[in-house]
């Protein structure tokens, strides 16, 4: 059973992904943020790029859907939601490599790494502010080394989704929780 911060965590990553507001998520939701991620980095609608987000997020919708709606609605509420985002093997096929997808195409440069200023880019279209996507770059960064690895990156994920601890890193992953 999540905790109270889990739950918060995955409220408000469902809200990310709810992006017509409706309550609810449907197919349109993923292919909206896919949509999204290529206008804020540029990404053309024939380039690879383009074809790996676009290919992934059609994945993640048939793997969301697979793995909560329970109803078979063709829609996920928020609670079928929750009862997924608990489980390792959903957030290890699913969420990671999304996410992971997401960052190689806000990583413009190919170098492997996320500066700053690409996180805030990709970060203030999902609605989080430059400061809050300044804490979570600085906190990503544990090695300081001025950029944030594919692998920080990818654990601190990994921790958003799983972890109960209030202290984690991962936390940041969305923004400042209420």
């Amino acid at each position: 059973m999540p905790t109270q911060l889990q739950k918060r965590k995955y409220e408000k990553a469902f809200d990310r992904f709810d992006v017509n507001r409706d309550g609810v998520l449907q197919e349109n939701d993923i292919t909206a943020m896919a949509k999204i991620w290529c206008e804020t980095f540029k990404v053309g609608p024939a380039s690879g790029d383009a074809a790996r987000i676009n290919d992934l997020a059609t994945k993640l919708w048939a793997d969301i859907t697979a793995a909560t709606d329970t109803d078979q609605s063709g829609t996920v509420s928020k609670s079928e939601w929750n009862a997924a985002m608990e489980k390792p093997d959903f957030v290890d096929r699913v969420a990671l490599p999304f996410a992971l997808a997401v960052f190689d195409v806000a990583d413009r440069d190919k170098s492997g790494t996320l500066s700053v200023h690409e996180m805030i880019a990709g970060q203030s279209r999902a609605g989080i502010t430059e400061d809050e996507t300044r804490r979570m770059f600085e906190a990503l960064d544990t090695d300081h080394d001025g950029t944030v690895s594919r692998d920080e990156y990818a654990a601190a994920i990994r921790e958003f989704y799983l972890s109960d601890d209030p202290n984690a890193v991962g936390n940041l992953m969305v923004g400042d929780l209420p």
